[in-house]
């Protein structure tokens, strides 16, 4: 009986040194305060840090201290902030040439000239002034296609008597261009006019003498033309 007791106290010794023992290590360790809107101690949150370095590096999320420490080796230099300033002018464009000017395309020569002589008041001989004309106008046109003969009047007497005048000039040109260029008779066309086409007023002396004329009308080779 007497040993009972004794094992039963000894039991107790050691669970009551124990207890002393684990008290004692609690008051050697900082007691971390509590958050006051939760009640617990604060866990640091989780962030994203590099794991490892080059080509193997990865990326991992990790709550301290169990993330890797930043070393002056691990942090990149930073590059110096360049600082715009606003009053700054910005750089001038580029010159942009213009375009070339296309140049403008050439006229065409005409295909016809018209050469008029005066006759006088119901005549229909050629002056010195109409023969020297008409051989001026052949120097620069000896080769053409046709030439168009047209006679012409004032509205001074009877239709008739017009139309006979006016086809008796246009002869009296073409009797001219036959004798001094006979290669172009072939080419001659006659046309008389004495009752219409007037170029001028027949109520003055100065209207009804430019309408007393004979129009030579040359239409041209596109080889020939001035």
């Amino acid at each position: 009986m007497m040993a009972r007791v004794m094992r039963r106290a000894g039991w107790l010794a050691v669970v009551g040194c124990c207890t002393a023992l684990a008290a004692s290590c609690s008051l050697f360790r900082a007691q971390e305060p509590l958050d006051s809107t939760t009640g617990r101690h604060p866990t640091e949150p989780a962030r994203l840090a590099q794991l490892d370095f080059g080509r193997d590096a990865v990326f991992a999320q990790c709550v301290p201290p169990a993330c890797p420490t930043r070393t002056p080796k691990t942090l990149a230099a930073e590059a110096p902030r360049q600082s715009i300033d606003p009053a700054a002018s910005p750089a001038p464009a580029e010159p942009v040439a213009p375009a070339p000017v296309q140049p403008a395309p050439a006229t065409t020569a005409p295909s016809s000239r018209t050469v008029i002589v005066q006759f006088a008041l119901g005549s229909a001989k050629l002056s010195r002034a109409a023969r020297s004309q008409l051989n001026a106008a052949m120097d620069d046109l000896l080769r053409v296609r046709r030439i168009t003969i047209i006679g012409r009047t004032d509205s001074t007497g009877p239709l008739a008597f017009n139309q006979d005048l006016a086809l008796a000039r246009a002869l009296a040109v073409r009797d001219h261009l036959r004798r001094t260029h006979p290669a172009l008779a072939a080419t001659l066309t006659l046309r008389a006019r004495g009752a219409c086409c007037f170029i001028a007023p027949n109520d003055t002396l100065a209207g009804r003498a430019q309408n007393r004329r004979v129009e030579v009308v040359f239409q041209m080779n596109e080889e020939d033309q001035p």
